[in-house]
Formats: structure tokens, C-alpha cells, sequence
């Protein structure tokens, strides 16, 4: 929420948040784990956000799981 404040602030409107969760990125292991769901914002599709991740050339080389679980 402070985000999209900043947001109007900066003269962006009629913002819409899609849900929210959360991203493990472990470097190390070269693994990105996108899950869970936020209080005010609900679900997100984390099958979208995967392939948003996938496409990133830093990444390419990572493995990338979704799942809806946890918070």
C-alpha cells in the first residue's frame, strides 16, 4: 500500500493491484520459489509471475517454482 501511494503521488491513477506473495530468491542454490498470498491484496496469479521472472536473462539459468501456499 505505501507503494502505491508513491505511486499516485508521482502522478500514476487508477492503479490495480492483482494480489500479492512472496519471492525466495536463493542465489547459491540458483532457485527462485514464488509463493503465498497477501492480507490486503489477496492471491496473485503466480503462474504469470513466473514466466514474467522466466524472461529475465539474469534468471535463465535459475530454477523457478510457484506455489499458492503459505503466506
Amino acid at each position: 500500500e505505501p507503494f502505491v501511494e508513491c505511486l499516485e503521488r508521482g502522478g500514476y491513477s487508477n492503479i490495480r493491484i492483482l494480489g500479492g506473495g512472496r519471492i525466495a530468491l536463493d542465489e547459491t542454490k540458483k532457485t527462485i520459489n514464488i509463493y503465498g498470498y497477501s492480507y490486503g491484496f489477496g492471491l496473485a496469479d503466480h503462474a504469470l509471475s513466473q514466466s514474467v521472472v522466466e524472461k529475465d536473462p539474469r534468471y535463465h539459468d535459475y530454477q523457478i517454482s510457484w506455489s499458492n501456499d503459505g503466506y
